[in-house]
């Protein structure tokens, strides 16, 4: 109840400040509509996708189009940051010097800042979304210095407007300014802070042993303001994901010799903290195909890695990104190679892992990376990887970062053990290095919706996987870790939720997570492969990411975006797949032969526009197998019949929905003097 009074608390203050100064600070538009999202009127067609007030009020304000694209007034904010990270193993303590540089881009007076600060979710009052360790927590990040424009204030100042939402636990902080921020103008923030890494891995972040840190999510940033929803200061409770602005890094870290520093962006200075031998090295595997070892863990701790100095600052520089991560590790093996991303221009991007000697699944993990980074910069979703590098590191998380892959071992990992040697673990890691193009470089609000990131990462990790695995291992590993695991055959797992459903108003329903944002979003995505077409889909698809890379698109800009691309207008599919209440359940209703013909009447008992192939076996032992797309469901939604030509004695029938997985099978196959069961 503290945290339903605290968000509505600082609604008021924040329109409260903004109305004093002459203009609204957070969009009064956004609040919930009357009616559900996927809930369509009488006078709405199928054609037609349901629009919230928050989203029609941009197409008023042209900050968006309905035709997808980004509208003639489209904005926004950005900054950059400027900081020196201090790090000391076996020391816990990290400590920050920072500067922010925040634009505001948006056509308001800007009266507050609203800062996010992650990592105060491992304070003991924060909200989470489940049980922790006790280890788990610890104060958080302690602000030692603040200043705007050069001068210094409190960062807990009782005489704040908004110190009441500035309170132990919460993961937003809000400064009200002396002037407002107006349109097109700038603030120069200065911090000095730190904190303590939590002993354990923490949460995708933390000590991952007595000497290799993994610092994530660490920084103060100023959240998101949108164009939809005003201020996102909705409070951060670990179930959930991210929505951070596009921002310009230059960061320095500062570590013991003989530490190696990897980190989001490139290496600016090379020469000063590597060896000559070990920097030539590394600059040769930037143009090679061939994976080199840097450095093992007994260079490292002889002497022949880093520069001699006591202390070596690592220079790291990345552009127009939503994040930045570090890793650093004594005793780590380090390897380089690269890969062309871009056939017509030739351009290589490096690939490179961390990793102890005991992560023996690891060591094939180079060559895991520029597999996946030739899949997907050329096949799916087929445009180049952005950025000069990815380092895939031995962490905790399985969790993606901006150049960055925070992964973990999967030795002794029974699961795993059922698949080809270290095929668990590079399809793992294969998941997070594609989240480069969904949500980084698309620029996704992961936690209102997360089925724009995870989901078509699900599906293009899916098509990697019929590549390298073969078609019935990936069909296989779909359904362990896509279906069983996220509890898909349950009645109570919420799995008919629909899946433009704003995940972040659901708190504490982990399962309808794993269920909507991961494998049903991802089935969704292939599915409407299937009823398009390869080349319709990719076109479509392209036409989306060539118009939101580097914005910040919502489902609406993609779906009018895919029916604009001039393949088709597929209103229908969506108001199916991630509007409605539907789940994946088709059966056979009846089987008859006449005029030289088998007919199937196969039956749509979930409602999902959902591919499938029926199977027809012959008495004389053979047996035929027929396709269906999804477009069958498009004018008849509950029933389709399957007309196929022969003369043949039939002996069974089957339905197969393959990786489409049918809640309820036991009506999907008729025998021939059998009743086909109904329900």
């Amino acid at each position: 109840m503290r945290t339903v009074r605290t968000a509505g608390r600082l609604t008021g203050l924040i329109c409260a400040l903004a109305l004093s100064s002459g203009a609204l600070a957070a969009d009064d538009s956004a609040q919930s509509p009357s009616s559900p999202p996927w809930q369509i009127s009488d006078e709405q067609s199928s054609d037609e996708l349901y629009v919230p007030r928050d989203i029609q009020a941009t197409y008023d304000k042209g900050t968006r189009s309905r035709d997808g694209k980004p509208g003639p007034n489209y904005w926004q904010n950005h900054s950059t940051h400027n900081m020196r990270i201090t790090v000391s193993p076996p020391s816990k303590r990290i400590e920050g010097e920072q500067e922010i540089i925040y634009t505001n881009n948006s056509p308001d007076m800007l009266p507050v800042l609203i800062f996010r600060m992650y990592l105060n979710a491992h304070q003991p009052e924060a909200m989470r979304d489940r049980l922790y360790p006790t280890q788990f927590l610890n104060k958080g990040i302690t602000v030692e210095e603040f200043s705007i424009d050069g001068k210094a204030m409190p960062w807990n100042d009782p005489a704040n407007p908004l110190a009441s939402i500035n309170q132990p636990g919460s993961t937003v902080h809000g400064i009200a300014l002396e002037k407002p921020l107006p349109p097109k103008g700038s603030v120069r923030i200065k911090m000095r802070w730190n904190y303590e890494l939590t002993a354990d891995g923490g949460w995708k972040e933390g000590s991952l042993d007595e000497t290799s840190y993994f610092l994530a999510y660490f920084y103060p940033r100023i959240t998101n303001y949108s164009d939809y929803n005003g201020w996102d200061y909705s409070p951060f409770t670990t179930g959930r994901e991210f929505n951070n602005d596009f921002a310009d890094f230059n960061v320095e870290v500062n570590a013991p010799r003989d530490f190696v520093v990897w980190a989001t962006g490139d290496l600016q200075n090379p020469a000063e903290v590597l060896q000559p031998k070990v920097a030539a090295s590394l600059k040769s595997s930037q143009s090679s195909d061939k994976v080199v070892t840097l450095a093992e863990a007994a260079d490292v701790q002889a002497g022949r890695i880093t520069t001699r100095a006591e202390r070596l600052s690592w220079k790291w520089q990345a552009s127009h990104v939503p994040d930045f991560a570090i890793a650093v590790s004594n005793h780590y093996r380090w390897q380089a190679s690269s890969v062309v991303v871009d056939p017509s221009t030739g351009r290589r991007t490096s690939v490179q892992a961390a990793y102890p000697d005991s992560a023996t699944d690891f060591k094939p993990m180079v060559e895991t990376g520029r597999q996946a980074m030739q899949f997907a910069s050329t096949k799916y979703p087929g445009i180049p990887y952005p950025w000069p590098k990815s380092t895939i590191v031995l962490g905790s998380a399985d969790e993606e970062y901006p150049m960055m892959v925070n992964d973990d071992s999967n030795v002794g990992n029974k699961e795993a053990a059922e698949y080809p040697e270290n095929a668990f673990t590079g399809f793992v890691a294969t998941h997070e290095i594609l989240h480069s193009w969904f949500p980084f470089y698309m620029g996704i609000n992961e936690k209102r919706y997360p089925f724009m990131d995870e989901g078509w990462t699900t599906a293009f990790e899916y098509l990697r996987n019929v590549e390298v695995l073969g078609k019935e291992s990936a069909d296989r590993l779909f359904k362990d870790m896509r279906v069983v695991r996220a509890g898909w055959p349950s009645a109570t797992s919420g799995n008919e939720l629909p899946i433009i459903t704003p995940h972040d108003t659901m708190y504490g329903q982990a399962p309808v997570f794993g269920f909507n944002q991961y494998g049903k979003a991802a089935l969704g995505y292939l599915a409407l492969k299937d009823l398009m077409g390869n080349a319709a889909f990719k076109k479509a698809l392209h036409e989306f990411m060539g118009r939101w890379h580097g914005k910040r698109p919502l489902p609406w800009d993609m779906f009018n975006s895919f029916n604009n691309a001039g393949v088709g207008n597929h209103n229908w599919f969506f108001n199916n797949w991630f509007f409605s209440y539907n789940h994946m359940d088709i059966g056979i209703a009846s089987v008859r032969s006449e005029n030289g013909q088998h007919v199937v009447e196969v039956r749509n008992k979930g409602g999902m526009a959902m591919p499938f192939d029926v199977v027809l076996n012959y008495a004389d032992g053979s047996n035929e197998q027929v396709h269906r797309s999804p477009v069958v469901w498009k004018e008849t939604p509950r029933s389709t019949t399957v007309a196929v030509s022969s003369s043949k004695a039939l002996q069974s029938v089957s339905v197969d929905s393959g990786i489409f997985v049918d809640f309820y099978p036991s009506d999907n196959v008729w025998k021939q003097g059998v009743s086909a069961s109904g329900k």
